[in-house]
């Protein structure tokens, strides 16, 4: 392969996976303007239950395994927050790189054709 076409092959990856990233931000908003997602998920999970085993990680009335797990649980809305966080910001950068992308991507494939 000559190396327009490599990057034409890079080119074409890079907007497909720019596109995905898009998709996932789109579904990560949905879901957090998703009335049920906000009460089940972001109030009832990562506020309520999550404080409850905080406070069950520290009790004295349950082994070092059980008040290690209550923590580990506990823990989990700060992953699922910075999970959504970074599928919503890789999906904006993608959004907005896209449009250079596929503008590159037309560049490389008139260069092919010369």
């Amino acid at each position: 392969m000559s190396e327009v076409s490599d990057a034409i092959e890079r080119a074409e990856k890079e907007i497909k996976d720019a596109k995905v990233l898009a998709e996932r931000r789109a579904m990560a908003l949905k879901l957090s303007s998703n009335r049920e997602f906000r009460k089940l998920i972001l109030e009832e999970f990562m506020i309520q239950e999550c404080a409850r085993y905080t406070h069950m990680s520290g009790s004295p009335q349950l082994s070092p395994e059980q008040r290690a797990d209550a923590l580990n649980i506990a823990q989990a809305a700060g992953h699922l927050k910075r999970f959504l966080s970074v599928v919503v910001q890789m999906g904006e950068h993608a959004e907005r790189t896209l449009p250079k992308q596929e503008e590159d991507l037309d560049e490389l494939r008139s260069q092919e054709t010369e």
